[in-house]
Formats: C-alpha cells, structure tokens, sequence
C-alpha cells in the first residue's frame, strides 16, 4: 500500500471515530471518550492527575513556563477543542495568533485575536474561524521573528506516528507553512506542541515524506506525550 493510501485511510478511520466521539459528547451533555484506538500498542503517557480533557493540558503546557505569545488554532466541529485554554491565556493578558487560510497551494497567513474566541466567525469553504485584520496577516517568517516573540505554537493533527510524523487533513497546508520544505521551517524554538486524542497517537501505517512536518510532542486528554525521533 503506497503512502497516500494508506494516509487516506487512516483520516476516514479517525474522522469516524471524531464523529463518533462528538455525538457522545452531546449525548452525555459533558466531555465522554469514546472506546478504542487506531494505534496498535497503547503509548505511555505523562501527565498531571487533574488533566481529564484536552484544554486542560494545553492549559498545564501554557502555565508550566513563561508565554508571552503563542500560535493556536480554532476547533471544527470533532477536533481537540483549546477554546477554554485559548481564552484563559487571553484573559490573562497573553497574545494568540490563529492561522488563516489563504489559498489552496499556498502557505497559512496568521491573525491576532482580539477578542474571545466565541467572538470568531467561520470564514471560506471549511468554515473555519478567523480573526479579522484590517492591517493585514502576518507571514510565516514575520510571525517566527523575533518581534512577535512567539514562545509556544500548537499544531493540530488527526494524529501521529510514533516518531513525530503528523496526519493532517490533506491540504497540507502546515507542511507548506513549517515543514521543512516550508516557508518557515521550525526549529528548537519557539517550542511546538502537536495536539489531538490519546487514541490517535502510535498510529500504524503512518509513513512521513521528507516534506512532512514532524512534531516533538503533543498534548492529549491524558497529558502531554513525547514522541521518539526517527
């Protein structure tokens, strides 16, 4: 099986399992795991007794070490949702950045928030939600510079292998923004934190092209797990 087949399974695997888990949680009115995995050993985890979702850790990542600013992004309906996270930091003074989609081929710009997160609108075909800029966007480069001074970027994904290797949802959108034929390769710094469902970590199957953005670690609902370089 070539990569982009089996790449192609496994997102109709998870985005099952999401839809799934949505339709439990509005079910049960509160935040409800839903049973199995695509992973084929269980992964070790590390994390905090108190972290029960995935805000929670994102959260404990935030105020573990000074954050000044940081990258995150607005959930679709069925992903890790940072929300509560995202405006606590806010609250408390801190700096958020969200990608904004351009177009398709073409690297995320990045936006400010301004307000809470709910004050967001869906914008474009997917329906994600965008901070509005009269100013304009920042490129990848000027929000990687040392003006902005981004401390913390979280990267979402439909999951990851057990060296880093990220599952996105086939735009490849962060790939063609940070990956390392990007227009701004990551580096040590700021620190970079993939984010989805514990089940969705150690995935089979998962095969990574040299242009596809590798991730160190990432924080689920059972804390933050660190992955093994290839």
């Amino acid at each position: 099986m070539d990569s982009s087949t089996s790449k192609a399974q496994l997102r109709s695997h998870i985005r099952s399992a999401r839809a799934d888990r949505a339709r439990a949680e509005v079910g049960a009115g509160s935040i409800a795991t839903v049973a199995g995995g695509l992973a084929g050993d269980s992964p070790t985890e590390v994390g905090p007794d108190s972290v029960t979702t995935v805000a929670d850790a994102a959260w404990e990542l935030i105020s573990s070490r000074p954050v000044r600013s940081l990258l995150a992004y607005a959930a679709l309906p069925g992903e890790p949702d940072l929300d509560p996270a995202i405006d606590r930091f806010l609250a408390a003074g801190g700096t958020v950045f969200l990608p904004v989609v351009t177009k398709v081929g073409e690297p995320l710009a990045f936006g400010e928030v301004t307000g809470s997160m709910a004050t967001l609108e869906p914008q474009g075909k997917w329906g994600i939600r965008e901070p509005q800029c009269d100013t304009g966007f920042l490129t990848a480069e000027e929000l990687l510079s040392s003006g902005v001074g981004l401390d913390l970027i979280f990267v979402p994904a439909l999951g990851f292998g057990v060296d880093g290797a990220r599952l996105g949802n086939g735009g490849g959108f962060y790939d063609r923004t940070f990956g390392p034929h990007g227009a701004a390769p990551l580096g040590q710094e700021p620190r970079v934190v993939g984010v989805c469902f514990a089940s969705e970590l150690a995935l089979t199957g998962l095969v990574a092209e040299d242009w596809d953005l590798r991730i160190p670690a990432a924080a689920t609902e059972t804390g933050l797990h660190t992955f093994e370089p290839a």
